[in-house]
């Protein structure tokens, strides 16, 4: 499991985790709970990303300087794909095709 991300609050790490899933990258929040301790204790309690594959690693860091760089929320959730096996298209937050249940293949 290895850190990919370290959000400035858990909406943004929350967005993130769920951007990364759309492309099937397993991964979790952590420190979640701690963000109300920002500023009061010494330590980093920022909410972070992990990526439960470690394989996952680099192609879930490009997502993210993705992420960060150019896309806004509108445009990371307004994107499609196309099911391989009925050439559905299918918003990108779903990783399964409405149509023929067909898993989407990155």
């Amino acid at each position: 499991m290895k850190q990919v991300y370290s959000a400035p609050d858990l909406i943004v790490a929350q967005m993130l985790k769920d951007y990364l899933l759309t492309f099937q990258i397993e991964c979790i929040v952590k420190g979640d709970m701690l963000i109300g301790a920002v500023g009061e204790i010494p330590a980093d309690t920022y909410p972070t990303v992990w990526v439960l594959d470690d394989a996952d690693y680099d192609k879930a860091k490009a997502l993210v300087e993705k992420y960060e760089n150019n896309q806004s929320e509108d445009q990371v959730f307004n994107n499609v794909w196309k099911c391989e096996d009925c050439d559905e298209l299918i918003d990108a937050q779903f990783t399964q095709c409405w149509n023929c249940g067909k898993e989407r293949i990155n």
